[in-house]
């Protein structure tokens, strides 16, 4: 039995919200998760089988690999088609904002849903969310928002509106963000919310290969390069890999290439912190990953003006690649002090 944790109040006003609209954007973070995309889209499908007319807009473009995860649905991307997904956003009558907990996490997107005069209801598992929605269903205890989504639904008596494919979805974002159920964050209820999901027929094993086990050519090209060349240990416990804008350049990269690279260190035994730095255009993206009672979500907030959980987070750096690097070496010996 999977216990009924959404607060009645907030179900009951989403509800109530829901009854008096039909025009309804859904958005989620920029660099487009599995989580990201499976909540958004499982969420437009149990909408418009509801008779709503729903749209998920997402700030970027879709990562190759999460394309199977789409499954037939329309959807806008507000970097390939600004004028049309801004009209959408500015006829609304309803935004819901869907793993993110600040409207920044959103791009470019951000100025037109802070400044949209609707009701906007926030459903997320981060920490910290913020003020100003008038919902807010957060619960950062969970694996994922995949599954607050299908709590929602479930909670709220509308099971019969998930289909096959938003099952699928959901499916995918939890073991996207649960590692296969290998992360702390995958508690006894998490299998649970899983076995029902498996129970509107979904195809398990071609969801997890396409999810956990497949990736482009160049992606492996890539991550085998980022290990064997730009990786260092420190201290023996701790993983750094850098790339640089040639390294990119020099394997074609397209977003989601370096997905579950800074993960990748934690297979060693020894190592309790992996992180990640990345050359993008405008900043440089930092990835943490740790283990143990090791937490990385002070550190990207304090360092990296990011967040995320305890054992999963990231940031950006505004500055070069060495500097960046000469920030993480300072971290390290501060941690190390702290101890």
């Amino acid at each position: 039995m999977i216990n009924s944790i959404i607060d009645p109040q907030q179900l009951n006003r989403l509800k109530q919200l829901l009854a008096g609209v039909n025009r309804i954007v859904i958005t989620c973070h920029k660099k487009v998760d599995g989580d990201a995309i499976g909540s958004s889209l499982a969420m437009c499908r149990v909408l418009r089988n509801m008779g709503k007319n729903a749209i998920v807009i997402i700030p970027d473009q879709l990562p190759a690999s999460l394309e199977f995860a789409v499954m037939g649905i329309d959807y806008v991307t507000f970097s390939f088609n600004e004028v049309k997904a801004s009209n959408i956003i500015k006829n609304t009558q309803l935004i819901l904002s869907l793993d993110y907990n600040t409207f920044s996490r959103t791009d470019r997107m951000a100025p037109l849903l802070e400044q949209a005069s609707v009701p906007k209801v926030l459903i997320d598992h981060h920490l910290n969310p913020d003020n100003g929605y008038d919902v807010t269903i957060s619960h950062p205890e969970l694996s994922s928002t995949c599954e607050l989504v299908y709590r929602i639904v479930m909670q709220a008596g509308w099971q019969h509106l998930v289909d096959k494919e938003a099952a699928s979805e959901l499916f995918v974002g939890i073991m996207t963000d649960t590692g296969n159920l290998s992360f702390s964050s995958s508690y006894p209820e998490v299998y649970e919310v899983m076995a029902e999901l498996m129970a509107y027929g979904i195809d398990k094993p071609y969801l997890y290969k396409m999810a956990m086990d497949t990736v482009p050519l160049n992606s492996l090209l890539l991550q085998s390069y980022a290990l064997l060349n730009r990786m260092t240990i420190v201290d023996g416990g701790i993983a750094l890999i850098t790339l640089g804008k040639d390294d990119l350049d020099k394997f074609n990269y397209k977003t989601g290439d370096t997905e579950r690279l800074v993960n990748r260190p934690l297979s060693v035994g020894d190592i309790y912190w992996s992180t990640f730095m990345r050359e993008d255009p405008k900043y440089i993206k930092v990835s943490m990953r740790s283990e143990g009672d090791f937490a990385v979500d002070g550190l990207c907030k304090e360092y990296f003006n990011g967040g995320g959980h305890k054992h999963a987070a990231a940031g950006e750096f505004y500055g070069t690649m060495e500097e960046a690097v000469a920030l993480f070496h300072t971290i390290v010996e501060n941690v190390k002090k702290q101890k």
